[in-house]
C-alpha cells in the first residue's frame, strides 16, 4: 500500500477524510496498515468528527476511564454509523406521512382518516409532524426510550459495552445495533404507526383536544386516539440531552 510511504501525520489526515466503511476496508487489506492506522489514532480521530449527543457522552466515558485502544473507538464509530441508520429509518417513516397538500392526503384513504382523528386541521398536521420528526430525530441521537424530561443516565449501558480498556468490537457493535432497533418504533401498518406518532406527541404535549375542522369533512367518526385533556397548543419543545430519559 503507497500510503504506508507516507509519513504517518499525513497518512493520519488523509485517512481522517474517508467514510468509516471505506476505513474500515482498508484496514481489512493488511496487517501494516491496521497497525498504521492504530499508529495514526485514526479511529479516535473519525469517532470525534461526530457530533451525536449519545457519542458525545461515549467520548466522555473513555476520557474518563483513560481507554486508549483503537477497539474503543471502533466501538463509537459503529455506535455512529448505526445511529446514522436510524436516523435514516427516521425520515423515511416521516417521508411516508409527509404530504404537501391536502388533496395528496385525501388520496391516501385510511391515512387520511387516520391523520383526521389526530390532528384538527391540515396546518395542524403539517405543524405537528414537523414536530415529530425533530422529536424523533433528536430521540434517536441521543439513544434514549421515551420523550421524558429527566436527566439522561447511559452509565450501565457504558460500563456494559466497554468492559475494560479492550474491547470486542464485534461483540459490542451486535449489542449496540440489537438495542438500537429494539428502540425504533416504528411500522408498516399505518393504524400502528398513527398510535406511535399519537403516544410521542402525546408525551410532549403537542396533541390538542379541541375542535377540528377539515374543510368540507364532518367529524362523526370514533376517535380511537387518546389525545390527552389539554386544550393547549403547545408547539414548543426543547431537543437538549435533558429532554430524553433512556
Amino acid at each position: 500500500c503507497q500510503l504506508l510511504c507516507l509519513p504517518i501525520e499525513i497518512f493520519g489526515k488523509i485517512c481522517s477524510f474517508l467514510p468509516a466503511a471505506s476505513l474500515c476496508q482498508l484496514e481489512g487489506t493488511s496487517s501494516a496498515v491496521q497497525e498504521s492506522l492504530e499508529e495514526a489514532r485514526a479511529w479516535r480521530g473519525k469517532a470525534m468528527q461526530s457530533n451525536y449527543s449519545f457519542v458525545r457522552a461515549m467520548l466522555e466515558h473513555v476520557r474518563v476511564y483513560e481507554f486508549n485502544d483503537a477497539s474503543v473507538f471502533k466501538v463509537i464509530v459503529g455506535t455512529k454509523m448505526i445511529i446514522d441508520e436510524l436516523a435514516s429509518l427516521v425520515q423515511k417513516d416521516f417521508s411516508n406521512w409527509n404530504f404537501s397538500y391536502e388533496k395528496s392526503l385525501k388520496r391516501n384513504g385510511l391515512l387520511y382518516h387516520i391523520v383526521k382523528l389526530l390532528f384538527r386541521n391540515f396546518e395542524d398536521y403539517v405543524e405537528k409532524m414537523k414536530i415529530y420528526q425533530k422529536l424523533r430525530l433528536a430521540q434517536v441521537e441521543a439513544w434514549s426510550v421515551e420523550s421524558w424530561k429527566k436527566k439522561l443516565d447511559h452509565k450501565h449501558l457504558m460500563i456494559g459495552v466497554f468492559e475494560g480498556a479492550v474491547v470486542d468490537v464485534n461483540k459490542a457493535v451486535k449489542i449496540l445495533t440489537d438495542e438500537g432497533k429494539a428502540r425504533l418504533f416504528t411500522s408498516d401498518n399505518p393504524v400502528i404507526m398513527g398510535a406511535y406518532i399519537s403516544l410521542f406527541l402525546k408525551a410532549n404535549n403537542c396533541l390538542s383536544s379541541s375542535i377540528k375542522s377539515w374543510v368540507g369533512e364532518n367529524d362523526d367518526e370514533v376517535e380511537i386516539f387518546n389525545h390527552g385533556d389539554s386544550d393547549s397548543d403547545h408547539t414548543d419543545i426543547d431537543t437538549d440531552d435533558d429532554f430524553f430519559d433512556f
